[in-house]
């Protein structure tokens, strides 16, 4: 029976943390301002559901505006950092495989050319 030869890494591939580290960039640039407008929104809308329409300043409705607001960010963010190391592991792998299948043919190639 043949031995199947794939690698296993044990350790954290370094792909994928500069993928997250991109993701987490373009998060700060590009999402940080929109999941900031709409968490507040959810967080406002939730707190007018709970303490009534016009949210007068007591600490509980401000702490569900905070919620909201904090949940947001840290769900959007959640997303683009997770996005980004999932895309660069991917592009990663593809790479990979292309530059192993690439080889091989190089391999055949000069065996072709030796014989």
């Amino acid at each position: 029976m043949e031995k199947n030869n794939v690698e296993r890494r044990a350790g954290a591939n370094p792909i994928t943390f500069i993928g997250g580290m991109v993701g987490l960039v373009t998060f700060l640039v590009v999402g940080l301002l929109p999941s900031l407008l709409y968490g507040g929104y959810a967080g406002v809308i939730l707190g007018s559901a709970i303490f009534g329409t016009p949210i007068h300043e007591n600490i509980f409705a401000q702490a569900t505006v905070l919620l909201g607001v904090v949940s947001g960010v840290l769900a959007i963010g959640g997303v683009f950092v997770l996005g980004g190391a999932i895309l660069a592991t991917g592009a990663y792998g593809l790479f990979a495989v292309m530059s192993a299948a690439s080889e091989q043919e190089q391999k055949a190639d000069a065996e072709k050319v030796t014989i």
